[in-house]
């Protein structure tokens, strides 16, 4: 899907651009993909990570 390519995109940019020197917020609408291509991302691109879903952690 070319909108989840372009959100990849800008994703690549900030990893290779930021180099660990900051965090990732990512907010949006509901349900449109945000933790589906945020947990891709990080499985493709990193050889662990967290994620902190505030919907579940309070």
């Amino acid at each position: 899907m070319v909108i989840k390519r372009k959100v990849y995109d800008k994703l690549l940019k900030w990893k290779n651009s930021d180099r660990g020197e900051s965090a990732l917020l990512v907010e949006g609408a509901s349900r449109v993909g945000k933790s589906f291509i945020i947990e891709r991302f990080a499985e493709r691109e990193y050889r662990s990570y967290i994620l902190i879903d505030f919907s579940v952690a309070p």
